[in-house]
């Protein structure tokens, strides 16, 4: 939050990785800069200059053991993945997150410490559902199980297929687990899309698929650049999936015409 690229360019030299990192002799790096500042009361982002360092992601090429690091596991946040072995690190108040699997260091990341957060953030994350009580924010990762853009409802079928039976079966492993359908209309839009067709999924799997229709919460999530449906199955304990509109609903183009969202996702 308080360099640029101009001092990394200083320092590093200019990028020599196609993605505009940074190859080293013992790691790899990636450098995210800021784009344009906090817009419309739009969640995520930063409200500093454009080319501010925002994050720093540092991948070692060689293995890096959890148990030879001199630091206190155990004081730190876990963040526990809902789809693999990976387990998280947070140091929140340095804003400092490592990436571990299989008792190995896959990557360092340095994010906005906690003062930097409060400063600098833009407008916080709304989620897809009332927070339970007693949820830890950061306990479980946010990744969703599927997503999918423009495609026939037909097409779309098949995807809710194994959503329903990767749902059903985690419920009978962890009965408080939930479905959730978070659905993002484009900058070219029917009027109430994203509900409509985020409804027509959740009514599918409750009348097809006979999926409890308590355990799956269908929302609009607000607007992105491109139609978007986010699919995520997570314990009942965890924060709801984050909603993570990227497009102001101001500078939004409202179609004419009748939206069939039962027969295609558009």
């Amino acid at each position: 939050m308080h360099s640029t690229r101009s001092d990394v360019e200083k320092l590093l030299g200019e990028p020599n990785e196609e993605d505009g990192g940074y190859l080293f002799e013992n790691e790899r790096a990636a450098i995210i800069y800021a784009g344009q500042r906090c817009q419309e009361d739009l969640p995520g982002g930063w409200n500093v200059p454009q080319n501010t360092v925002v994050e720093i992601q540092v991948s070692p090429i060689k293995d890096v053991v959890l148990a030879d690091l001199a630091i206190n596991w155990q004081a730190l946040e876990q963040i526990y993945s809902v789809r693999t072995a990976r387990i998280d690190y947070l140091d929140a108040k340095q804003g400092i997150r490592y990436a571990t699997e299989g008792g190995l260091v896959r990557s360092i990341t340095y994010l906005a410490s906690e003062e930097d957060e409060k400063k600098f953030a833009c407008a916080p994350y709304k989620y897809a559902a009332p927070v339970p009580e007693g949820a830890k924010l950061n306990r479980f990762e946010q990744y969703p199980f599927d997503s999918y853009g423009r495609i026939p409802f037909e097409d779309a079928k098949g995807r809710l297929d194994l959503f329903a039976s990767q749902l059903q079966d985690t419920i009978k492993a962890r009965p408080n687990s939930r479905g959730f359908i978070l659905v993002y209309a484009g900058r070219a839009a029917h009027k109430a899309e994203a509900k409509t067709i985020a409804d027509c999924a959740k009514n599918y799997l409750v009348k097809e698929r006979r999926v409890d229709p308590d355990s799956i919460v269908a929302v609009d999530a607000g607007y992105q650049n491109e139609f978007k449906v986010e699919l995520y199955i997570m314990p009942g304990d965890a924060y709801p999936p984050r909603m993570k509109p990227t497009v102001s609903p101001k500078r939004v183009q409202i179609l004419e015409g009748e939206l069939e969202p039962c027969k295609y996702t558009q």
